[in-house]
């Protein structure tokens, strides 16, 4: 089915808020921005992109080869618009030694992308171009759902900080045989309580001002993401980008603490370590869809400041062989190294023997696709996961174990990555 298009001459002061607000309480709607104040990044072409509707989904509850053959195949069919959820555990398709493991939180599917019925994008001269009918939504009324007030609950985290340093010790040991040489170890932390989606996704857009931030409606799950990271941009012309972050430091409390504390990032010798390392990792990812001499690394180590923290990010780009498309490039480098370490199918077994439960979403990718081939999509990270059926909501945090971290240092990291959302989430009380 064809796309309509056109530019809307005067859109409304308040549209991005009044798409968040109906879309909350859709079955089927995605919102994904650039926050205004985050880091300047050439890379973003989009104020905000949002899609509502469903004509078909696309869902893969365990992944294998063969199901992600199939989803590669209904794409290629018939080139359309796709939004939606790549969980962790679809690196199962890329990787079929890993060994399955139970099922994800609530029965989160490994792939949750749909198509939807109309598209609004909205450049960033502030032009708004409509896919679709997205008039005709917006004149319905909307569902309104009542959200009653309710306490905050205590988010209950999967391990305490001996839990974690067991594993971290663990994993320690296979660091100093040689194994791998860096492996993110991450873990969860449960609350319960109704919430509206698209209040939680503006709280949390104003306290962490993220570069690849957004809101999902998938069915029973919804997502609130506050995620600073880039996983995979693919142009019209199969050019491929990814911005792996390692690296991070809280920001200081004035101007000279925070510059301080910038500077002692900036050339720390072990969060250099750990974030070359991952760029190896994504430009070897890269070279297995990459035409000869095209993998580059245009900027490395490059200081981004956001609200809450300081992080150091790469940009590592390549230009696709002739007849190869977006979904060869996920196929070669899904999930993204910042979060597995390396090697990197040795830290995915390793990580899948340590961790309490199975990722989901978490740490998998939330981004769309044109009808063009031409793709953006982030990393799940500093995100809300809601079960909406049984009122559930789950934060990941997670840090990365070299021979020259302090594990005690990076459960500090962990519990700082997950304090934003969590307290975001504990204030959004009507």
């Amino acid at each position: 089915m064809g796309w309509s298009q056109r530019v809307w001459s005067n859109p409304p002061a308040d549209l991005a808020d009044e798409l968040q607000r109906r879309g909350s309480g859709e079955d089927f709607f995605a919102f994904f921005e650039t926050h205004p104040a985050a880091p300047a990044e050439e890379l973003n072409s989009l104020r905000w992109i949002a899609a509502g509707g469903c004509r078909r989904v696309h869902r893969v509850d365990r992944a294998t080869p063969e199901s992600w053959g199939k989803v590669a195949a209904a794409w290629r069919d018939q080139p359309t618009w796709w939004f939606g959820v790549l969980g962790y555990d679809h690196k199962n398709a890329f990787e079929p030694s890993l060994l399955p493991r139970g099922e994800a939180w609530h029965g989160m599917p490994d792939v949750a992308m749909w198509e939807p019925e109309w598209v609004l994008e909205c450049h960033s001269d502030g032009t708004v171009v409509e896919h679709g009918d997205a008039q005709a939504w917006l004149k319905q009324s909307g569902r309104q759902k009542e959200i009653r007030s309710q306490q905050p609950t205590h988010w209950s985290m999967s391990w305490s900080a001996p839990d974690y340093l067991e594993r971290a010790e663990s994993l320690r040991f296979h660091l100093h045989r040689g194994d791998i040489y860096e492996v993110n170890l991450c873990v969860d932390s449960e609350a319960k309580g109704e919430r509206d989606l698209g209040r939680l996704f503006t709280k949390l857009r104003e306290q962490t001002e993220a570069g690849m931030g957004g809101m999902i409606r998938w069915g029973d799950f919804s997502v609130a993401s506050a995620s600073p990271e880039r996983y995979l941009k693919v142009t019209p012309d199969g050019k491929i980008c990814s911005q792996p972050i390692k690296g991070t430091a809280s920001r200081g409390l004035n101007v000279e603490a925070d510059a301080a504390a910038a500077a002692e990032l900036r050339f720390a010798e072990k969060e250099q370590a750990e974030n070359i390392m991952i760029v190896d990792l994504v430009r070897h990812d890269f070279s297995r869809v990459a035409s000869k001499g095209t993998v580059a690394v245009p900027r490395l180590l490059e200081l981004q400041s956001f609200k809450t923290v300081h992080h150091l990010v790469s940009t590592v780009e390549a230009q696709l062989k002739p007849g190869l498309d977006w979904l060869d490039a996920v196929a070669a480098s899904f999930p993204m190294g910042s979060m597995t370490g390396a090697p990197k199918l040795r830290a995915m077994e390793l990580i899948d023997a340590h961790e309490p439960r199975p990722r989901g979403w978490y740490s998998g990718a939330m981004g769309y696709v044109r009808p063009d081939g031409s793709a953006d999509f982030n990393v799940l990270i500093r995100t809300l996961f809601g079960h909406v059926p049984s009122q559930s909501w789950q934060v990941w945090a997670g840090s990365a174990l070299t021979l020259a971290a302090d594990p005690a240092a990076e459960w500090d990291e962990c519990l700082l990555k997950a304090a934003t959302p969590q307290n975001v989430w504990n204030g959004c009380l009507d």
